[in-house]
C-alpha cells in the first residue's frame, strides 16, 4: 500500500470520499470532498489553529485511500455508508434514541394498537417522539386515547371470533374492535386521525372530524355526533394551548449543534401547521473531528435516512458543506424542492436558539449519565486486563453458553460487550447441525468454529466481521481447551477464560487451563462477569425454550386427525398457541376459517 506522503502527491481533483487508516489497519474516519486534492492535503498541513480533535486524528493516521465519484451528492451517499458499516472512531456517528420512551402505533396491522416503546424499528409502524420522561408519554397517550380510542391490548383480532369488550371501553379508552363495535373501516378512521394528530396536522383532522359528525347528523345518529362534537371542541383547545411560529401555516425542521471538547450533541425542533409540535435531540458520539459546517451535514444525512418526512424547509444554525449536493439529496428523497436556510434574525433565529439549548441540555444529560457509566466501565475492564494480564484492554468481548434439552433444542448463544455495555444487536445464536447429541465440549467447538470461519471468509455481518479483544466461556478448562483448539487450527489468537460456576451455578472465578483466579477479592469484577455470564445463559435458554415451545406445539397440531397444514396454520393464527387451542369452547373452534362444528368436537376431544 502507497504511503501517506504517495497518496498525498498523487490526488485527483475531483470529488470522492477519502479514508484514513491507523498502525492496525483500521479505518479511523472516513470524509467526502468536493475536490479530493484540495480537502485531503488541508489534514496535513502545518496549522497553529488546528484543533486538538484534528490533531489527534492526524497524528494516528498511517495510511490513505480514496475513491472518486461522479459527483459531490454520490461522495455524501458513499460516506454515509461508510460511516454506518465501518463505525469509525474519529466520525460523527450519530447515536439514535432508542432508550427515549416513543409513542408507537402499528398501522401496519389490521387494527392498529397504542403502545410505548423505547425500540424505533422499520417495521411499518408510525412511531412519534422523543419524550424525555416517560410521564409525558403517558399523558400524551391518554390524550390520545380520549380524544382516538385505540387500542392497546395485543389481542388476535378476526371478524370470525368477537370477544368481550374489556375495561377501557367502558371508560371511554378503547373503541372495542374485537368485539365488533366499530367496523374496519370506521376503526382505520380513528386510527388515521390519531396519526394525523400526532403529526401536528390539527386542522386536518378537525376538518375530518367535522365532515363525519355532520354525515351522523344527517343519519340521525345524534349519539355518535355528540361524541365526535366533544373529540373537536378537546382538540380545539388543546390547539389554543399550543406556541404559534408562523401565521403561514408553514412546514419546517429547525436544527442546531451544541459542541464540548469531544461530542457533538443535535436538536430538531419540528414545525407544522406554524406550530411547534415537538423535539428530537440526539448525540453524535466519538471525537467528531468535523467542524461543524461538515457535522451538521453528516448529522442531516443520518438524520432523514432514519427519519423520512422531509419537510419543505430546514433552517440551520451553520451553512453547510457541500450545500447544493445536500439540497439535491433531500430534494429527491422529498420528492419535491427543499430549501436550506440559515436564519439571522426574527422568529426563524430565535428557534435556531431554542434548539441549540435543547441540543446543549442533551449533551449535559449525556456527559451526566451516559458518560458517567461508560467511565465506570472503562475502569472495570481496565482492571479486568490487570487481573487477567492481558496485553491489550479487553474493550470488545464476546461470551458464549451452550443449552440443550437432552439431544433435542442444542443451541448456543454469542453476547457481546463493548466497552463494558452489552451490544444487543451484536447479539447472535447458534443452532447446532454436526452435533446432534447432547456434548457441551462439542457444541461449544461447532459453535467458535462457524463463527469464526465467518470471520475469515470476510463476513460483512458486524458481529462476525472483527476479533473480539477477549473470549469468555461458560464452564472449566476444559471448555476453555477445546475453545482454544479451534482458535489454534483457524490461526486466530484471542485469549479464552472460563467463567467457572460455584454448587450454587453462581460466577465465582476465571480459568484459563493454567490457572484460576478468583472473583471474590474484587466486587467490581465479579458483578461484570456475573452479568455477562447471566447475559449468554438468558440468551442461549431463551432460543432453547422458543425451539423446544415450536417443536412441541408442532406435534401436538400434526396428530390431529383431519387437521392438515392449512388448518393447523389456521388454527395458530386464530389463537396463538396450543394451550390457547386447549382453552376455547367446541363453538370458538368451529368459527375458524375450515373447521365446522363436527370437526371443531373431534379437536376438543383429542386434545382433552
Amino acid at each position: 500500500m502507497a504511503s501517506v506522503e504517495e497518496t498525498l502527491k498523487n490526488l485527483p481533483e475531483l470529488p470522492g470520499v477519502y479514508i484514513m487508516r491507523d498502525i492496525e489497519d483500521t479505518i479511523i474516519y472516513v470524509g467526502k470532498a468536493k475536490i479530493l486534492k484540495n480537502r485531503v492535503k488541508s489534514y496535513f498541513q502545518h496549522r497553529e489553529d488546528r484543533d486538538s480533535k484534528t490533531s489527534m486524528l492526524v497524528s494516528n493516521v498511517e495510511s490513505l485511500e480514496y475513491i472518486v465519484t461522479n459527483t459531490e451528492e454520490e461522495a455524501l451517499i458513499l460516506e454515509n455508508t461508510l460511516i454506518k458499516r465501518h463505525k469509525p472512531k474519529y466520525n460523527i456517528l450519530l447515536k439514535d434514541d432508542k432508550t427515549y420512551p416513543h409513542i408507537k402505533i402499528t398501522v401496519q396491522d389490521e387494527f392498529p394498537r397504542v403502545e410505548i416503546t423505547r425500540r424505533v424499528e422499520k417495521d411499518g409502524a408510525k412511531y412519534f417522539g422523543t419524550f424525555v420522561k416517560m410521564s409525558a408519554v403517558k399523558d400524551s397517550i391518554e390524550v390520545l386515547r380520549r380524544l382516538f380510542p385505540i387500542r392497546t391490548c395485543k389481542r388476535n383480532i378476526t371478524n370470525e371470533k368477537k370477544q368481550r369488550p374489556c375495561l377501557y371501553y367502558h371508560i371511554g379508552l378503547c373503541s372495542a374492535p374485537c368485539s365488533g363495535n366499530v367496523s374496519r373501516d370506521e376503526y382505520g378512521e380513528i386510527v388515521k386521525n390519531a396519526v394525523a394528530f400526532l403529526d401536528g396536522r390539527h386542522d386536518d383532522v378537525i376538518n375530518m372530524l367535522e365532515s363525519e359528525m355532520h354525515r351522523l347528523s344527517e343519519q340521525m345518529k345524534f349519539e355518535k355526533a355528540a361524541v365526535i362534537r366533544d373529540r373537536i371542541n378537546s382538540i380545539k383547545e388543546l390547539y389554543k394551548k399550543q406556541s404559534v411560529y408562523s401565521t403561514k401555516m408553514e412546514e419546517r425542521d429547525v436544527i442546531a449543534l451544541y459542541a464540548d471538547n469531544w461530542h457533538y450533541a443535535a436538536s430538531v425542533l419540528a414545525i407544522r401547521s406554524g406550530r411547534l409540535i415537538g423535539k428530537r435531540a440526539y448525540v453524535l458520539e466519538g471525537m467528531g473531528a468535523a467542524p461543524p459546517s461538515e457535522a451538521i451535514v453528516s448529522f442531516i444525512i443520518q438524520y432523514y435516512e432514519a427519519n423520512p418526512e422531509i419537510p419543505k424547509e430546514i433552517a440551520l444554525q451553520f451553512e453547510p458543506e457541500s450545500k447544493d449536493a445536500l439540497v439535491e439529496l433531500l430534494s429527491k428523497k422529498r420528492g419535491n424542492k427543499v430549501r436550506l436556510i440559515v436564519p439571522q434574525r426574527g422568529v426563524k433565529a430565535e428557534l435556531i436558539n431554542m434548539a441549540e439549548q435543547n441540543a446543549k441540555e442533551e449533551l449535559e444529560l449525556y456527559q451526566r449519565n451516559v458518560l458517567a457509566t461508560q467511565a465506570k466501565s472503562i475502569e472495570v475492564i481496565k482492571k479486568l486486563q490487570e487481573t487477567l494480564k492481558l496485553k491489550k484492554m479487553p474493550r470488545t468481548i464476546e461470551a458464549y453458553d451452550i443449552s440443550n434439552t437432552g439431544n433435542t433444542e442444542i443451541v448456543a448463544s454469542m453476547v457481546v460487550f463493548r466497552d463494558g455495555q452489552a451490544d444487543n444487536q451484536s447479539y447472535r445464536r447458534f443452532k447446532m447441525k454436526v452435533i446432534t447429541e447432547q456434548n457441551d465440549y462439542g457444541s461449544m467447538q461447532e459453535t467458535l468454529l462457524r463463527r469464526f470461519n465467518r470471520y475469515l471468509s470476510g463476513a460483512k455481518d458486524k458481529a462476525f466481521g472483527d476479533l473480539p479483544d477477549l473470549i469468555l466461556v461458560d464452564g472449566g478448562a476444559q471448555h476453555v481447551s477445546v475453545a482454544k483448539e479451534v482458535l489454534t487450527d483457524l490461526g486466530i489468537t484471542v485469549p479464552v477464560w472460563g467463567m467457572a460456576k460455584d454448587d450454587r451455578h453462581r460466577s465465582h472465578r476465571l480459568v484459563n487451563g493454567v490457572t484460576g483466579i478468583e472473583l471474590s477479592k474484587d466486587n467490581d469484577i465479579l458483578r461484570f462477569v456475573a452479568s455477562i455470564q447471566n447475559e449468554a445463559h438468558r440468551y442461549a435458554l431463551q432460543y432453547n425454550k422458543n425451539l423446544r415451545k415450536k417443536r412441541i406445539e408442532k406435534s401436538v397440531l400434526d396428530e390431529l386427525e383431519g387437521v392438515g397444514p392449512v388448518r393447523k396454520k389456521e388454527l395458530l393464527k386464530t389463537f396463538g398457541s396450543v394451550k390457547k387451542l386447549k382453552e376455547a369452547s367446541v363453538e370458538e373452534i368451529a368459527k375458524v376459517k375450515g373447521i365446522g362444528i363436527q370437526l371443531a368436537e373431534k379437536i376438543k376431544t383429542q386434545l382433552s
